[in-house]
């Protein structure tokens, strides 16, 4: 033994350190990846505590998804510029993917709310109350009520959503103008629009004003939803209230949670005045 073999860590002593199986260590000597700092005369290796940090970054780029065969290829020509230039690829990477798990996770959270609130949502009931601001990512003005700009414009959401992956965007609705509700046109919707709590996106934003609100549940398929609105226009009526403004529906439970379409549960949001105004 030609070094002080109690200043430096045998391989189950390192691999313990590591968190790792014996059996890597070897692999990645026989590869030529990592080998200990020495093996004495009876084939022992031992691993030096300087050997720590190469280790880590070897665990981390591996996390990373980094070829083996690469990550050897920097070690065998690294220089202070190349672990630089690859650090920063990879923060950079990182921070994509922390990004879209942020969307992710942000977009299973608005799943559990909604859920929650159309279970919970009451059958015939309407509610009116005061409103906050809110800030929406609204499409361009559709322009036939067959909404045959639909497929356009989701094409268009959905690239500035993979473009940006925003953190806050909810579910997509849509809008129906005052004039459409009056006449009765419960499916020649507006726009189509999502809820969001930045107003520094792009596409630019529109607003959902602050006001007093209508709130129905509607309970049941997309086609009868005009069932709700004949009712909602009913309570308006006896309580001397009118539609100021546009509608916003929301699909709280919907195709991904229901196979049946007849227990769908939409929630409508109105914008209304009192008639004396």
């Amino acid at each position: 033994m030609n070094k002080n073999s109690q200043n430096y860590f045998s391989t189950g002593e390192f691999a313990k350190l590591c968190d790792v199986n014996k059996r890597t260590l070897f692999h990645y000597n026989d590869i030529g990846l990592f080998c200990p700092a020495f093996t004495d005369e009876n084939g022992y290796r031992y691993y030096s505590h300087h050997q720590l940090d190469v280790f880590l970054i070897i665990s981390i780029l591996k996390e990373l998804k980094v070829p083996l065969k690469e990550i050897k290829t920097y070690l065998d020509e690294r220089t202070p510029k190349q672990l630089l230039d690859l650090s920063k690829q990879k923060i950079s990477e990182i921070n994509k993917e922390i990004d879209k798990l942020s969307y992710m996770k942000y977009l299973l959270e608005e799943t559990v709310s909604f859920t929650n609130k159309g279970i919970a949502a009451p059958c015939d009931e309407f509610i009116v109350e005061e409103q906050e601001e809110e800030y929406i990512v609204r499409s361009n003005l559709l322009k036939d009520e067959n909404n045959k700009d639909y497929i356009e414009w989701i094409s268009e959401y959905k690239n500035f959503i993979n473009n940006t992956q925003a953190k806050d965007i909810s579910f997509i609705g849509k809008m129906l103008s005052k004039e459409n509700i009056i006449m009765g046109n419960y499916n020649y919707y507006s726009y189509f629009f999502s809820k969001t709590s930045s107003k520094n996106i792009i596409p630019p934003i529109a607003v959902k004003p602050k006001g007093m609100y209508a709130i129905a549940y509607h309970h049941g398929s997309y086609e009868t939803t005009y069932k709700t609105y004949d009712k909602l226009l009913d309570f308006l009526e006896k309580k001397h209230l009118r539609v100021k403004g546009f509608a916003y529906e929301e699909y709280l439970i919907d195709e991904v949670a229901e196979k049946n379409e007849n227990d769908y549960i939409t929630q409508i949001t109105v914008s209304v005045e009192n008639k004396h105004i």
